[in-house]
């Protein structure tokens, strides 16, 4: 659920972190006047421990790619040459605990100490269709267009206090199974104070609930046309609606804002009766996976094998019932 962060440690100790033998601080020199950065650097395991002359210490990286380096666990396309990580697996709150208590070894801090300054909260959800057909669909949200990268496998929206991330995890690594990521990145931590996370102490099952709402809430603020839509039976004028619908030229330059909330619902019926409603099924997937890989640490093998307990079926619910209003296609 949690990927890249960035963390500050509070009153560091300094001493004890810049002699941990696991960590090789550097410094950048300039070749010109022999000037050093004001900081040093540490990689580790994809992920960097910076230290800085003012007392300052942050750690960056994905811990979800952290995890998987110190547990030996590959992406399938793995090459030595420029290899950059991996975090197309499941990675569980019992995963994220077990980081928790790595840092707690490796930076020498508490918990407590950990203050979260950004966050990318995501789920790697297993469609039964390939995830381009979604990709290609994508049209805006909250009124920005989609940009497309890396051969148009990969989409977001960047807005000034967060970005929203939809790509195509399992073309990334050459994964079996097909795989999307749906994923934020909030910018600050106003941006998710909203699920109670302040320090990596405050990460739990009912935070990061919290932070799958938030994921839900700006995945229902998608406008996307679906590929699956069915022409069959449809008239001229449904036809000839179809077609501007698939146009983000049409949303977002012919259609005056006023006027984008009436064709939204339209598209919205045609989505619900004459295709396969490719929005609905990865929204689905995303509760089931979220509430699955958000559950105590002791919990996680009965939960994973048996998903249909009561106690994950009343979780699913209450996520359902707090979000189920969302999906309007907001401008």
């Amino acid at each position: 659920m949690i990927d890249f962060v960035k963390i500050k440690i509070n009153n560091p100790n300094i001493k004890k972190i810049k002699s941990n033998l696991s960590l090789d601080f550097r410094l950048d020199v300039s070749e010109k006047n022999g000037d050093c950065t004001p900081k040093a650097v540490a990689t580790y395991h994809f992920c960097k421990i910076t230290v800085y002359d003012n007392g300052n210490v942050l750690f960056t990286g994905s811990i979800h790619k952290l995890f998987n380096s110190l547990k030996g666990i590959k992406a399938p396309n793995y090459h030595p040459n420029n290899y950059k990580g991996y975090n197309g697996n499941i990675f569980t709150l019992e995963n994220i605990s077990e980081v928790r208590g790595h840092l707690y070894q490796l930076l020498f801090c508490e918990p407590q100490q950990m203050e979260f300054q950004n966050i990318e909260f995501g789920i790697n959800t297993n469609p039964y269709f390939n995830p381009q057909t979604f990709i290609l669909g994508l049209l805006y949200q909250m009124g920005k267009p989609f940009e497309f990268k890396y051969e148009r496998k990969y989409a977001q929206v960047e807005h000034n206090r967060y970005i929203l991330k939809i790509y195509n995890k399992s073309n990334q690594y050459h994964m079996e199974n097909h795989t999307l990521r749906i994923e934020i990145k909030c910018r600050k931590a106003i941006d998710f104070a909203c699920t109670g996370i302040k320090t990596f102490a405050d990460v739990n099952t009912s935070t990061l609930n919290k932070a799958l709402e938030l994921l839900l809430k700006r995945f229902d603020e998608v406008v996307y046309y679906d590929k699956t839509i069915s022409k069959k039976g449809l008239n001229k004028v449904q036809k000839k609606n179809l077609n501007n619908y698939s146009n983000i030229t049409y949303w977002l330059e012919t259609l005056k804002p006023n006027k984008r909330d009436e064709h939204k619902k339209k598209l919205k019926n045609f989505i619900k009766n004459n295709s396969s409603n490719l929005h609905q099924q990865l929204r689905d997937n995303l509760i089931k996976k979220g509430v699955i890989i958000n559950r105590p640490p002791k919990e996680q093998k009965r939960i994973i094998i048996n998903s249909s307990t009561i106690e994950l079926n009343l979780t699913l619910n209450k996520l359902i019932t707090n979000t189920k209003n969302l999906f309007s296609f907001k401008t």
